[in-house]
């Protein structure tokens, strides 16, 4: 009896999980399903049979609008203007349409049957065989009609493909980050695999200037097929596929840079002569506990100059036998989510980066980096850090001596303002820099011409300098001396002397005669 009734619980549990599993599977397939319609605008003067007969490969399923649209059964009313949601499904192929949802920087589209690139714009229809094509640094996001998304790369050609049963999309050149849609590239074809266990996948299709493709998988599994072998690849894994050649065996993508393994911050505190310090997390170097910026001059932290991506790699944890990475991209923008990219560039791994050396201007960002292997795969980009941009020298006034000055003493007096918090030195030597900026020391001079060099760099490595010249005569002494002499030898002078002395005669008579 216990063994039948452990039985039954047995049968009872696996029921459940059947029961639940099915469930979940008839969600995913009501989610896609609901996902697939297109909307189309209904033209002047058309009625709901004229849609069905233009637009459904079947016309006489014209009934199935309906339960999509609040709209009359009859279908010889005219509905002018009215928009239609329909079964994409239904819809003749040639009619489907892609949606372009995003657009970074400068993205063009040109038609089927049209020699010309224009502007592309938000929300515009793609149809069978237009063109998408990205610039430099620029990105395209596109959703085809059964609502999959897809992130076309800088410098990409694509060529769009609705017709197809399954979405396929053509990529000539550059690169697309794709979930479940079909890629075709020149040498290869791409198919996510759906399954109850991976129902969706996340992967990278890049097709290099040799025409080689390289497929990195994020999420799921993903089949490559070229000259009739398909290899299966899964999630952390890569292939590579040469032009008129099989797929390679996949192999695993480069280690994510990740909180124990971010790259060397290489940065130069100005306080102590360009020593160099090592930084173990950006987010020690610039970042409170709030994830707000800071500066040396509120906290005494320091700021980034350089990133030396290759220098960590040698001591990281998870990636130090890893021997087949070979460059590095980096990406800068304005926003965590990077829909604001200003910067993105791959470079090699032995290379810092310095963001001086950029056009980004100055202000706030967020970086992030991946490795690339030898083959061009690329890992997953790390997390967030923010970054401090401030690319613009200090001001530095001297308000004395003024350039090309003679003086007679052996030392003089050097005084000026500049930024707050700069590290400032003169001919080597570091001075005090109050909290209004000002600064003032005394320089020893030798006989005849003197260079003074004052130099102010801030906590960002911005530097600013000032040269006087100086110089120290015998000239300069007799000058000196007959300034003091020459003031007594004018009318004033023996007026004032005269009357100084009148003055004293008086008192001492005063006083002896008291």
């Amino acid at each position: 009896m216990k063994i039948k009734r452990l039985q039954r619980l047995k049968h009872y549990k696996n029921l459940k999980i059947s029961i639940f599993l099915i469930f979940l599977i008839f969600q995913s397939f009501s989610y896609l399903y609901s996902e697939r319609l297109q909307e189309i605008e209904v033209k002047a003067g058309d009625t709901l049979w004229g849609v069905a007969n233009y637009y459904l490969k079947e016309p006489s399923k014209w009934p199935e609008i309906l339960k999509f649209n609040n709209i009359s059964a009859d279908p010889h009313n005219v509905l002018p203007g009215t928009k239609l949601k329909i079964p994409v499904m239904l819809i003749k192929e040639k009619l489907r349409s892609s949606t372009m949802v995003s657009i970074i920087r400068k993205v063009k589209v040109r038609r089927q049957k049209e020699m010309d690139w224009n502007d592309a714009k938000n929300n515009m229809k793609l149809y069978n065989e237009d063109g998408v094509r990205t610039l430099e640094n620029s990105y395209a996001g596109v959703k085809t009609p059964s609502g999959n998304l897809m992130t076309i790369g800088p410098l990409s050609l694509v060529i769009i493909q609705p017709e197809k049963k399954s979405d396929e999309t053509r990529l000539l050149s550059g690169e697309i980050r794709a979930s479940n849609i079909p890629i075709r590239t020149p040498s290869a074809f791409i198919m996510p695999r759906i399954t109850p266990k991976t129902p969706s996948a996340d992967y990278k299709a890049k097709v290099k200037e040799d025409l080689s493709t390289v497929v990195a998988v994020y999420k799921g599994l993903v089949d490559v097929t070229a000259k009739n072998k398909t290899v299966s690849v899964a999630e952390g894994f890569s292939t590579e596929v040469k032009l008129n050649q099989p797929p390679m065996l996949p192999k695993e993508l480069p280690p994510t840079i990740k909180s124990s393994d971010d790259p060397e911050i290489m940065i130069k505190d100005v306080a102590s002569k360009d020593t160099e310090k090592k930084v173990p997390e950006i987010k020690e170097v610039n970042v409170k506990n709030t994830g707000k910026p800071t500066s040396i001059k509120n906290t005494g932290d320091m700021n980034v100059n350089e990133i030396n991506v290759g220098g960590e790699l040698s001591r990281s944890g998870s990636s130090s036998g890893w021997i087949d990475i070979t460059h590095y991209r980096i990406q800068i923008a304005r926003d965590k989510e990077f829909n604001d990219t200003v910067f993105n560039s791959v470079r090699p791994i032995y290379e810092k980066f310095d963001i001086k050396k950029t056009k980004v201007p100055d202000g706030k960002y967020f970086w992030r980096v991946a490795y690339l292997d030898s083959s061009g795969a690329e890992g997953i980009l790390s997390s967030a850090k923010i970054m401090l941009v401030d690319k613009t020298p200090p001001p530095l006034t001297i308000e004395e001596p003024p350039d090309n000055s003679k003086f007679s003493d052996k030392s003089i007096s050097v005084k000026g303002i500049t930024e707050p918090a700069s590290a400032v030195d003169i001919n080597g030597h570091y001075e005090n820099v109050y909290e209004d900026g000002s600064f003032s020391a005394k320089v020893s001079i030798k006989k005849g011409e003197n260079i003074i060099k004052i130099n102010s760099k801030d906590e960002f490595g911005n530097l600013s300098t000032v040269s006087l010249k100086i110089y120290r005569t015998e000239e300069a002494a007799k000058q000196q001396i007959s300034k003091k002499k020459g003031f007594f030898s004018t009318p004033m002078g023996i007026a004032v002397s005269v009357l100084t002395i009148s003055v004293l005669l008086v008192i001492s008579v005063v006083t002896v005669a008291g």
